[in-house]
């Protein structure tokens, strides 16, 4: 297939490799353009959003929020063929889904939720788990793409669906980071070896992979590179732990524990990174 990427930041980079590597067809690009090129000479390198949905089956987006999804669409849907499909990797409002696919139906363009989480740490071959959400034959057709970069795909149900479970994820990843960082920190302040504690939790199950991500970066504050990393996931578990509150106002399910730490995990990760 000819596939074009938008997105080649810490997920998406990831993804468009393994596809540059496949049998697909690939054209790539970032409104960055130091982070294209590593992709010289393993892929087309698009001059422009609209670029890359020019003569393509599929598009996949993997961008940082609503806002930039939709500046995506306009530049891409204007271009793309009548029975190509636009992914959406992007952790989004079900409603900017929702809205897509209307925009989308007038150039006969199919759209899919393409959530992704991490299932395993390294990228050299697949690693997300994919949440689709959609028509389900649709997916079928582009699973030889999904299949260069995950090691599993769900259809979680209609469009919006694979959105909303992934929030729900979110929901529980980021709850957990912070619960971990907390637990951790009560344990230096009562002069308890967190390292022993580390154990304990490994052990008993406790420790979840994204709380261990954070937690271990702990002893390395000062260095300028986890810094950097901690500073930019903490605008990302505001804006997952908002998206999870409003699914939950328009669904009628309640998410106090998400709220509170909504409140707070902006200037708690910007802390850590010494912002």
């Amino acid at each position: 297939m000819k596939v074009g990427f938008i997105g080649l930041g810490s997920m998406g980079y990831g993804q468009a490799m393994l596809l540059a590597k496949s049998e697909h067809d690939v054209k790539v690009y970032d409104v960055f353009p130091k982070a294209m090129e590593p992709f010289n000479g393993v892929a087309t390198l698009a001059e422009s959003l609209a670029d890359v949905g020019k003569d393509v089956d599929v598009v996949g987006v993997c961008v940082r929020d609503d806002t930039q999804v939709n500046e995506c669409a306009d530049a891409l849907l204007p271009v793309m063929r009548p029975d190509s499909v636009l992914m959406i990797h992007s952790t989004v409002h079900p409603d900017t889904m929702h809205a897509l696919v209307e925009r989308a139906r007038a150039g006969d363009i199919h759209v899919l939720d393409a959530a992704v989480t991490r299932t395993v740490l390294a990228q050299d071959a697949p690693f997300v788990f994919c949440m689709l959400g959609g028509d389900e034959a649709i997916a079928n057709r582009v699973q030889s793409v999904l299949d260069a970069y995950s090691t599993d795909t769900i259809v979680a149900g209609p469009h919006g669906a694979g959105m909303a479970m992934k929030i729900a994820n979110n929901l529980v990843s980021w709850s957990q980071i912070m619960i971990g960082i907390e637990a951790f920190e009560l344990a230096e302040a009562a002069g308890v070896s967190t390292d022993k504690l580390l154990t304990v939790m490994k052990k008993n199950g406790v420790l979840t992979p994204p709380m261990a991500g954070f937690v271990q970066l702990r002893p390395k504050l000062n260095d300028p590179e986890v810094q950097e990393l901690i500073a930019s996931q903490s605008g990302i578990g505001e804006k997952d732990l908002s998206l999870a509150e409003k699914v939950g106002t328009s669904a009628g399910a309640k998410t106090p524990i998400g709220t509170f730490i909504r409140s707070f995990i902006k200037g708690k990760l910007d802390a850590m990174a010494g912002r």
